[in-house]
């Protein structure tokens, strides 16, 4: 998946002026899904949280950390965490495609 340029299309960004931001963006979520999921790729039944959590990041630029604020009648909160709407998703991902148990297994030497 081309994620740089499918995230540069849902933001509406036509240039390359951002592109940097971006791809460094993306390594870190790339490698934190990664991790979650003890892949040495991301697996491709996962990319759009790649895309979603990226986007998500991008849009917080500047406002890295802030837990709420408020101006006039709106209001917004960020998570700290940008995969975590996507527990769940992850989670069923290791699940079905991870073998993590190893009862009733034996292993000989």
């Amino acid at each position: 998946m081309d994620y740089l340029n499918k995230i540069k299309s849902i933001l509406s960004i036509s240039d390359s002026s951002q592109d940097t931001v971006i791809n460094d963006i993306l390594e870190l979520i790339k490698a934190r899904l990664q991790a979650k999921t003890q892949q040495d790729s991301v697996p491709e039944a996962l990319g759009y949280i790649v895309v979603e959590a990226s986007i998500s990041r991008f849009n917080r630029i500047n406002d890295e950390g802030k837990q709420s604020a408020s101006e006039s009648e709106v209001s917004a909160t960020y998570q700290t965490d940008d995969l975590a709407p996507f527990a769940d998703d992850i989670a069923d991902w290791v699940a079905k495609n991870i073998e993590t148990s190893t009862k009733g297994k034996f292993t000989f030497y």
